[in-house]
């Protein structure tokens, strides 16, 4: 009988594609060869730094590479590695940089973990130059074995309730949710990870059915909006006061 564990042993074997590591790295270069120096690049979760790594690997120049990670090993080595890591409460605390630091900001697979979305996007919108751009990615709860789960009365992989995800993304209601404001523009949206297809057959499908796969990658590109996406809370969402969402500490 098919059961959430089941399904998600069929994508033991193709997980590597849900990262999309190659396709950070491209979108992040693209962006810094038309942006002038210093190239200054954060990563919020940074982990085992693989996505800032195949970064630097790709490009030619200086780069200043900075980190937000609170697993102590983690921080060591990122450190040795030459990349600037600070332990801080994301959904709490300041990115540590002053405004219009960055030039990328990547957070991959890190805000189906969080509750405080609009404080971490709104330190986006703040530390981000002007031009910009943030890479996110991030389970897609409408997966094709999220679908079936649903549909047979299981609860969703991506959302198990004994499981380390806090929010269900797709991709519909990640790009009203950032586009909310205008702070962001959702330049593109891509599928990975449409398993239980080998790697190079896989791939050639997620660019066919990208809402179908089990992971997502937006493109977003910071506005010239003035202020922080933070003031989304108090744009008339319907219902949304109802959650009491961190706003900052009062000075």
């Amino acid at each position: 009988m098919l059961s959430v564990r089941s399904l998600a042993r069929l994508k033991d074997h193709t997980d590597d594609l849900n990262f999309a590591t190659g396709r950070i790295a491209r979108w992040a270069i693209d962006h810094l060869r038309t942006a002038p120096p210093p190239h200054r690049v954060l990563d919020i979760g940074l982990g085992s730094a693989r996505d800032l790594e195949a970064i630097r690997d790709a490009w030619p120049g200086d780069i200043e590479l900075y980190g937000i990670e609170g697993q102590p090993h983690w921080i060591k080595q990122a450190n040795e590695r030459g990349i600037q890591t600070s332990d801080i409460d994301i959904e709490r605390q300041p990115i540590p940089t002053d405004g219009e630091f960055f030039d990328v900001v990547v957070a991959n697979h890190v805000i189906e973990h969080t509750k405080e979305l609009f404080w971490i996007f709104g330190e986006m919108s703040r530390v981000l130059k002007k031009g910009g751009i943030a890479i996110i990615g991030c389970p897609n709860l409408g997966s094709w074995h999220n679908r079936v789960a649903l549909l047979l009365g299981m609860q969703p992989p991506c959302m198990k309730i004994l499981g380390p995800h806090a929010r269900g993304i797709t991709r519909s209601g990640f790009g009203e949710f950032i586009e909310r404001g205008e702070y962001f523009e959702l330049l593109q949206s891509v599928g990975s990870n449409l398993y239980p297809f080998p790697h190079r057959l896989n791939e050639a499908l997620s660019n066919v059915v990208p809402g179908l796969c089990a992971s997502m990658h937006f493109l977003l590109r910071r506005t010239g909006q003035k202020g922080s996406f933070l003031e989304v809370l108090d744009s008339g969402v319907p219902g949304i006061q109802d959650t009491p969402y961190f706003r900052g500490v009062a000075t």
